[in-house]
């Protein structure tokens, strides 16, 4: 992304935040539903740590590589409502995707 960041949210935590927003009598507008920032940068990191049988590559050309992003994505708004997230880091949000890919087979045990 050009500024920089990837904004994540666990699909858990955006279903509850429809349903959230949807019942919520003074809530107006739009909402950003983004539970963490990061970069692909920090995601291939811990990616890489996380699940090293994989071999997830971490090295890049830092000139083409935004470490910090230049801007992230807020969902101040859905939290000033009352919404909070139950999944707000990288390790809650890939446990249950690394999970299901084993237990259909698309990522090898």
């Amino acid at each position: 992304m050009l500024f920089g960041g990837v904004p994540m949210v666990e699909v858990d935590d955006l279903c509850r935040a429809e349903i959230f927003v949807a019942e919520k009598e003074t809530a107006s507008g739009r909402y950003i539903c983004c539970g963490f920032n990061t970069t692909i940068f920090q995601l291939a990191h811990f990616l890489a740590a996380k699940y090293p049988q994989y071999n997830v590559k971490a090295i890049f050309s830092r000139e083409r590589l935004i470490q910090k992003p230049r801007a992230f994505l807020s969902s101040a708004k859905l939290i000033k409502e009352g919404f909070e997230f139950k999944y707000d880091t990288l390790d809650m949000i890939y446990q249950d995707v690394v999970e299901y890919g084993r237990a259909v087979g698309i990522i090898p045990k």
